[in-house]
């Protein structure tokens, strides 16, 4: 015998049930894959349904669509005036119509080089000084439509750095000509 006051909680086969019902939601939860940022997931040809993946097995890349930027390396003999936060037009190759706007975020301490896997070598044995290149981080003003950029994407970076080059300024002239009056 039972009593009618007592709760439907306190009986064995309901807590059974219950128990094999969060059970299947806990299951049914570790189907779901979470990024930690939003983004656009790339590689997604190589997943197929139904297949079972050992913890750890990457399946896909996710490329955040948030905070773009563009690497641009330019010559170290080009970075004399460079500073952070200077004005930068950005054109992608594929959207060459629409230039986008931005800021020099960062501009890295060593040339390109330093950080590569495999460092340059001079096969040919002769002392032909290279000019290196040099990292510089370029972030997009905010407003501006970046939707359609994707990782990988070529553009061209046009740095204002406030200085204008003349024949007078590299000759070392105060003044090329002067027209009299008339």
């Amino acid at each position: 015998g039972g009593s009618l006051e007592t709760p439907i909680e306190s009986f064995a086969p309901w807590q059974s049930a219950k128990a094999a019902v969060d059970q299947a939601q806990w299951n049914l939860d570790q189907t779901i894959v979470r990024a930690a940022f939003d983004g656009i997931a790339t590689q997604v040809s190589n997943i197929q349904m139904g297949r079972y993946l050992a913890a750890g097995t990457p399946v896909f890349a996710i490329v955040s669509d948030r905070d773009l930027w563009v690497d641009a390396n330019p010559k170290e003999t080009d970075i004399t005036y460079l500073v952070a936060g200077q004005d930068v037009t950005v054109t992608v190759d594929a959207f060459s119509s629409t230039p986008l706007k931005g800021r020099v975020e960062s501009i890295s301490p060593g040339t390109g080089s330093q950080f590569s896997l495999i460092p340059a070598q001079n096969a040919a044995g002769n002392w032909v000084k290279v000019v290196q290149r040099v990292p510089v981080r370029v972030s997009f003003d905010a407003g501006q439509d970046t939707s359609k950029l994707r990782a990988g994407m070529s553009a061209t970076v046009a740095i204002d750095t406030h200085r204008t080059r003349s024949l007078a300024g590299l000759l070392g002239l105060e003044a090329v000509a002067q027209i009299p009056e008339e």
